[in-house]
């Protein structure tokens, strides 16, 4: 019976590993460093992180979390607020990056069916997705807009890699560097 309840304890953490991953593309090369707990509060709800690892990690996009992301694009953009519906379905990617302390968002924002025009032209092009950075304990702040995908320097590399990012040809030939915040 031991080597059952063996196997059946691996099953349990794989299944509590799996169940910590967040929806946005997996990095398979990461190594995990250690295995502990941490807590991490955003907004109104609270989201717990199952292991720790020196490579950048995906986080679970919460209501919460795009709640805070358009409140940032909006204040950034001067839009009214009740004409920005929200980020737009599947576009947000959200994740820890350890060796600097900070979270980092990027996400696509639509408006809504009353928005004016002002608001729309404003939110075309590259008004129409944002790159965000969060200190830990920190406000979320707008970083930068792109078009399609971010271009290099618009976030660290670990997360170009962690993300499976593909750079739109529309990217300036000189790039620029993001800072650790």
């Amino acid at each position: 019976m031991r080597p059952v309840a063996g196997l059946l304890g691996t099953l349990a953490l794989g299944a509590l590993v799996l169940a910590a991953c967040s929806s946005g593309p997996s990095n398979s090369g990461s190594t995990t460093t250690s295995s502990t707990s941490s807590t991490r509060t955003t907004g109104k709800t609270t989201t717990a992180t199952t292991t720790a690892s020196a490579a950048a990690q995906n986080q679970a996009a919460t209501a919460a979390l795009k709640s805070d992301l358009t409140a940032a694009y909006v204040a950034h953009n001067g839009l009214p607020a009740d004409q920005v519906a929200g980020t737009a379905p599947g576009s947000v990617y959200y994740a820890y990056l350890p060796s600097t302390g900070t979270y980092w968002a990027i996400a696509d924002f639509v408006p809504t069916s009353t928005a004016s025009q002002q608001t729309m032209v404003s939110m075309q092009d590259e008004g129409c997705c944002g790159v965000f950075s969060e200190p830990a304990g920190g406000p979320w702040t707008y970083v930068s807009g792109f078009l399609g995908e971010p271009c290099p320097g618009q976030i660290p590399p670990e997360l170009e890699t962690l993300w499976g990012l593909q750079y739109p040809g529309s990217c300036p030939s000189g790039t620029t560097t993001t800072t650790g915040t």
